[in-house]
């Protein structure tokens, strides 16, 4: 008789485990976005939409080591000159300016232990600089989507550029919570460099070199605008 408890109370938490588990409304959420993906892109969708107590994912630690190897992985800079189609030579007026960091519209997100907010997202930006423009080449990636990219470039003349600055941003997020969508938002740091009714911020991580870039840009604007 007792070894009969025993077995029903096993097959009861059996049943507790696959209710919130594997027959869970957010199970079934999971299971759906993953279609069609990769071993690894549903690994990056378990990470920021499975929940409950009994679910497992990749610890936090593991899914920023995927971004940083996805994103040393790739020679941004060389594929922001071969696309801007000058030669290094000539885009040398000051150093280029690399900034990078996670970007949020539409992209899942998760907040970390430590406060901090990552997403399935990740953007990277080269600024360069010639004796008379600035060029601007940002590539974004998704840890969720392989097959995405987007690749965007743009000139400025240095006598139209009003400013460059940091600033905060508020970016909507794609969230999910008890199964279901929710519209959240979170705010994010950017560089923005902006010229007369238009522009162009990028993400940053806000660290001390991010800020002697800036320091630098501004020196530089601040010349040209003198020598105009």
């Amino acid at each position: 008789m007792e070894s009969f408890f025993v077995i029903m109370g096993i097959i009861g938490v059996g049943m507790v485990w696959y209710g919130m588990t594997e027959g869970s409304p957010n199970a079934k959420l999971v299971k759906k976005l993953c279609e069609n993906k990769t071993p690894e892109e549903s690994k990056v969708i378990e990470y920021f939409v499975a929940e409950g107590c009994m679910v497992s994912t990749m610890p936090d630690e593991e899914y920023l080591d995927m971004v940083i190897k996805k994103r040393d992985g790739m020679d941004f800079k060389k594929m922001a000159i071969a696309k801007i189609g000058l030669d290094e030579d000539e885009i040398n007026e000051i150093p280029p300016a690399m900034f990078r960091g996670f970007t949020f519209n539409d992209a899942y997100a998760k907040r970390l232990a430590n406060g901090d907010w990552v997403s399935s997202k990740y953007e990277v930006s080269w600024i360069f600089f010639s004796s008379t423009q600035i060029y601007t080449y940002v590539h974004s990636f998704c840890m969720d989507d392989v097959s995405f990219k987007s690749v965007k470039t743009r000139e400025f003349f240095y006598k139209d550029v009003t400013s460059v600055s940091t600033s905060s941003e508020t970016e909507t997020i794609r969230f999910h919570e008890a199964a279901k969508n929710v519209e959240r938002t979170v705010t994010s740091n950017k560089f923005t460099l902006i010229v007369p009714g238009d522009s162009l911020p990028v993400a940053m991580e806000s660290t001390p070199e991010d800020d002697e870039k800036i320091q630098a840009m501004k020196h530089k604007l601040r010349e040209k605008k003198q020598q105009a």
